[in-house]
């Protein structure tokens, strides 16, 4: 008889790292929220049309933008776990805004916390995560932790949209409210989080002794990315890809109901699109291994781009469905690729900093893109698919200009 050991368990012996074992539950909780499904409606309710939303987007990333930087170099300085928490109030915060938001101010501060709250989040807990793991293994496991990081997220989602879509049905509101409390359990799996000395990546006894000065942390990060400008190059094509892709999750909503699907079976819809995105997650590592990084990351733009023009053109309910499946699911494949890329280039000591240095510069992509993509919203569903589509298109001829010859999986 076959016993199951929790040596035979996938990703058993990152599991068994401290810190990623609750940073994991942290980032699950986090994206454990229920109104995705019906967030259209909660926001058309509130006063707001597609062009509103997406500027929302846009001062989004306007928060990231401005509290990027300082978060991440107070991280290298004092840090990862105390930013993470930091960030974890501020969504705690913004999301009661959010609640009884009425009309365009309110949402847009809501929009602006969680901004800094993403802020917060999006160096240090790939900073943590990598620091996290021995040195002996960043090498051999490092992409294999970042796609454990990114499953956490697709099954918190996961378990949202199939329970989200019937609360929404019943009221847009009581979903938001529900996704209150994950958020606090997010705080408190943050709080267990015992972060690595900095010690562990290899330093000089100088290095070990005293935490680096500002001036030396972003000196450091400018000289890295200086050095690499191809690191930039792929973080303008993650922001560009995220804006693109994110759409969907606004976007499935109108194209759910022209095809005549009960608002309740939205969720379930959904989560079917992040089951198969949580497939193709984990078979991320073996595909790679035959087709390489470069490959991998133009189909997670070539699929779903000829998903979008699909999608524009039929009003089938099964046909849809299964259009909207393809966009989450194969565009799960870019971000754990790309934050390994971009960790194992990075020096330990100035890694968040460095980390939010570049997406300083893709969030810039992302402030341009969202009213553009609102816009399109507002001239119908078959401008929106098309547009999405031709967009992603041409996204992915940036693949060879930011990944020259790059196939090995470790590369």
């Amino acid at each position: 008889m076959l016993r199951l050991s929790p040596r035979r368990l996938p990703f058993h012996d990152l599991l068994a790292i401290q810190p990623i074992r609750w940073l994991l539950l942290s980032r699950f909780c986090v994206d454990l929220y229920f109104y995705s499904t019906t967030i259209v409606r909660f926001q058309q309710e509130r006063g707001l049309d597609f062009t509103a939303m997406f500027l929302m987007e846009s001062l989004l990333s306007l928060g990231i933008w401005l509290a990027d930087v300082p978060t991440s170099v107070w991280a290298d300085r004092f840090g990862y776990r105390r930013i993470i928490l930091l960030g974890r109030v501020c969504q705690l915060v913004g999301m009661l805004i959010f609640i009884f938001a009425y009309g365009f101010w309110p949402f847009a501060l809501s929009n602006v916390l969680a901004g800094v709250a993403i802020a917060c989040s999006i160096g240090c807990e790939s900073a943590l995560l990598y620091a996290s793991l021995p040195t002996s293994l960043r090498e051999k496991r490092g992409n294999a932790a970042f796609t454990l990081f990114r499953l956490a997220t697709t099954a918190g989602s996961f378990i949202g949209l199939l329970c989200g879509s019937f609360i929404g049905a019943i009221s847009p509101t009581l979903a938001v409210v529900l996704s209150l409390p994950p958020l606090l359990f997010s705080l408190l799996a943050g709080w267990r989080i015992h972060e690595p000395p900095k010690s562990l990546a290899p330093r000089t006894h100088s290095e070990t002794t005293r935490p680096p000065a500002l001036k030396e942390t972003i000196g450091i990060a400018l000289a890295t990315i200086r050095r690499q400008p191809r690191l930039a190059g792929l973080s303008i094509f993650s922001s560009a890809a995220f804006a693109l892709l994110n759409a969907i999750f606004w976007y499935n909503q109108p194209y759910f109901t022209r095809a005549g699907i009960p608002v309740a079976l939205f969720g379930p819809a959904m989560a079917l699109a992040m089951a198969c995105q949580f497939l193709a997650l984990l078979r991320l590592q073996s595909i790679q291994r035959y087709i390489g990084i470069r490959w991998l990351l133009w189909l997670s733009c070539f699929l779903p781009a000829l998903a979008f023009i699909a999608l524009a053109l039929t009003s089938h309910p099964l046909v849809s469905i299964l259009l909207v499946v393809c966009i989450v699911a194969f565009s799960a494949w870019q971000a754990p690729l790309v934050e390994y890329q971009l960790n194992k280039s990075i020096p330990d000591r100035s890694r968040a900093t460095t980390l939010s240095g570049l997406g300083l510069i893709g969030s810039l992509i992302g402030i341009v893109l969202n009213p553009i993509i609102g816009a399109l919203g507002d001239h119908g569903l078959i401008v929106t698919g098309l547009g999405l589509g031709c967009s992603l298109l041409l996204t992915g001829l940036l693949i060879p200009l930011i990944l020259p010859g790059t196939r090995n999986v470790n590369n």
